[in-house]
């Protein structure tokens, strides 16, 4: 199995970090959306865990590029008004346009399974209200903004459970198959209704397209720890140290690395040369900087020339940053293949 991809180009941009899952594989390639600016000094808020929107994509006013109608536009208006009225987070309203968008297709219809109606299939004889309440759109996405406060910390599920804890659903995980079209539609909805105002993703995991497996596999976990605070010896998955980030995505990824410390995986590096460094290859910094012990005090990892990932010290979450390598006096190395174990 390659554990390090060896092309270097770059083959342009993807959506989110969902579309980069799919294209492991096929060599290393960066794609960073417009939500990047906004990670660079993410804090644990409601976008955190959540792709962020890409670079130059619409979502209706006309843009012809979406699919999405006159109707479905307007929906997600109201969706994204009433969330902002009711000052939901806006990982809620991505919860809220990911429900609608499996229901419904965002469009109020008139009828559905026994007697679910509306936006969200929401059914009188359940008590969600009279059919004119659940087919009226701001009465439906208060309903289930309504319900969805009362989940108690669906704040930190993930996008699908959270819909789910809502809809009770007999397709309980369809809903992450819209994750990141409702994220689009957060992001960039026309405020034709005059209501919705604008809608802040800081915090949002970075898009990236990521090496060949299993290092595409364990960067991708390591960027979903984006807000998770930073705890000397942690190896998560609530809590994490810089080196102990590393650990947690490659054994979520299946593998085991043999050394713990920035110290140890320094020494099972392949060094390599500043400006050939490629994603999931290792940062060091902080040289010397523990008493009695040589050797980088602080590891992070290349999500792209230029940008990293990292837990930085106690009272800082796990965030993404650019970094200057020069300014930094930073180095990198390659991990081998001998540094790493496949779990049994």
């Amino acid at each position: 199995m390659v554990l390090i991809a060896a092309s270097s180009s770059r083959a342009g941009r993807k959506v989110a970090a969902a579309a980069a899952a799919a294209i492991l594989g096929t060599g290393v390639f960066v794609a960073i959306s417009v939500g990047q600016l906004l990670a660079l000094t993410p804090a644990a808020g409601s976008m955190t865990g959540v792709s962020c929107p890409a670079d130059g994509v619409a979502v209706g006013e006309g843009d012809g590029r979406t699919g999405l109608s006159a109707e479905q536009i307007k929906n997600s208006q109201v969706i994204i008004a009433v969330g902002q009225q009711m000052q939901i987070p806006v990982r809620g309203h991505v919860v809220a346009i990911a429900a609608a968008l499996q229901e419904s297709g965002l469009r109020n219809v008139d009828g559905g399974d026994r007697d679910s109606l509306g936006l969200f299939q929401m059914r009188p004889s359940m008590g969600w209200g009279t059919r004119e309440q659940i087919l009226t759109p701001s009465y439906s996405a208060q309903k289930f903004y309504s319900v969805l406060q009362g989940v108690s910390g669906w704040e930190g599920m993930s996008i699908t459970d959270a819909a789910q804890a809502v809809e009770r659903s007999g397709f309980p995980d369809a809903y992450a198959a819209h994750e990141k079209q409702a994220v689009q539609i957060v992001a960039s909805i026309g405020r034709s209704t005059g209501a919705v105002t604008q809608v802040d993703t800081s915090g949002c995991s970075p898009a990236v397209a990521t090496p060949a497996r299993p290092t595409g596999e364990a960067l991708q976990v390591m960027l979903q720890q984006v807000g998770k605070p930073y705890v000397w010896g942690a190896t998560g998955p609530d809590s994490f140290d810089c080196s102990g980030l590393i650990v947690y995505g490659w054994r979520k990824a299946g593998y085991e690395l043999s050394v713990r410390t920035s110290q140890q995986m320094a020494d099972v590096t392949t060094p390599v040369p500043s400006g050939d460094e490629q994603p999931g290859d290792l940062i060091f910094s902080e040289f010397d900087k523990q008493a009695g012990v040589s050797g980088p005090a602080h590891v992070m990892v290349v999500v792209s020339p230029g940008l990293l990932v990292e837990a930085p010290r106690p009272g800082k979450d796990v965030r993404v940053r650019q970094y200057n390598a020069q300014k930094e006096g930073l180095k990198f190395g390659r991990l081998t293949k001998g540094s790493l174990t496949t779990k049994s």
